[in-house]
């Protein structure tokens, strides 16, 4: 694809860099679960584009591997309104502890 990371995004040093997806969930085919798991971590923050498609896959894989997961409800979007609404509605709150950027800042700062 020729495509590279622009230089305002490049992984520090020292940072994880998660390699190889391929398709909708962040977990399949990619480094992430052993990523998280060499480094102990067992609490995940779950945010991004498509809440109805790769976010909610991604939240699932990660509920079933044993991780706690919190979801971002307003730093995840779909392609519409009712799509994200209905997938909060229904699925976040099964696989996931439903929160918000402002919880989610401030717990990162306590």
């Amino acid at each position: 694809w020729n495509a590279e990371i622009c230089d305002s995004m490049k992984p520090k040093e020292g940072e994880m860099v998660v390699k190889g997806k391929t398709g909708l969930c962040g977990f399949k085919s990619t480094n992430l679960d052993f990523l998280l798991r060499q480094k102990g971590i067992k609490n995940v923050v779950m945010c991004g584009f498509l809440t109805n498609c790769c976010v909610e896959s991604s939240m699932r894989t990660a509920y079933e591997n044993g991780y706690k997961v919190y979801t971002v409800k307003d730093a995840c979007a779909a392609t519409s309104v009712e799509g994200h609404e209905a997938t909060y509605e229904h699925n976040f709150g099964m696989f996931s502890i439903p929160t918000n950027t402002e919880e989610v800042v401030g717990a990162m700062k306590a």
